[in-house]
């Protein structure tokens, strides 16, 4: 797998940096994101696929001068976008709080809510996506879940499939290569048996896996 990076600095021009995003965004989603990359000063590393997260933020310490933020190359343009959203509302929140507040506490919420407005148009998003960011005020935690299954149904690839999808008593794999057996729905996760060392883990149902033979 080709690893990609995407460097943003002041030796990049605007088209440049308009060039490489279009790649990866709604094309009415460039501008604004390319704006909001150079006067933040962010880093973007445009990487392998990771399967443990879609998105990162590191802010500048240990020596960098930039605002690190990492995005998944695979990912669909919506929810490229959105996660790239997600990780600048980190940016803005430490400008503001630095370290002194939950990772996603109230602040970086406000901010996120902040940044999906100015993207919550129709001419980037489609309705159905557009319907779930004006339910995150009130519902947040059930928005989140059903904008993750909704973005699922604009990926090229859905080779993948998700926890909650799993019939019981059946196999799936994760992409790390264990198996496990899905044995039980507890409150807000599922119980599963790893078969290679039979330990219990619990899954979030919007976890990506394969499924198993």
């Amino acid at each position: 797998m080709i690893v990609l990076h995407l460097v943003i600095t002041h030796k990049l021009k605007m088209t440049e940096i308009k060039g490489i995003l279009c790649k990866y965004l709604p094309e009415n989603s460039v501008d604004l994101i390319s704006d909001l990359i150079l006067k933040n000063n962010v880093q973007v590393n445009i990487t392998k696929i990771r399967r443990t997260k879609l998105g990162d933020y590191r802010p500048p310490q240990n020596g960098y001068i930039y605002h690190r933020i990492s995005i998944n190359h695979n990912l669909n343009k919506y929810d490229f976008l959105i996660t790239l959203i997600h990780e600048l509302a980190h940016l803005i929140t430490w400008n503001s709080y630095k370290n002194k507040v939950e990772p996603h506490g109230n602040e970086w919420y406000n901010n996120y809510l902040e940044l999906i407005e100015k993207f919550n148009s129709n001419e980037i998003f489609p309705e159905d996506i557009r319907i779930i960011f004006k339910d995150l005020q009130k519902h947040p935690q059930n928005s989140k879940t059903e904008l993750t299954r909704t973005l699922r149904k604009y990926d090229d690839n859905q080779s993948y499939l998700l926890v909650e999808e799993i019939p019981f008593h059946l196999n799936f794999n994760t992409f790390d290569g264990r198996t496990f057996q899905k044995v039980e729905k507890l409150k807000k996760r599922f119980k599963c048996i790893c078969l290679n060392d039979r330990r219990t883990y619990l899954f979030h149902p919007l976890t990506r896996v394969k499924k198993g033979l």
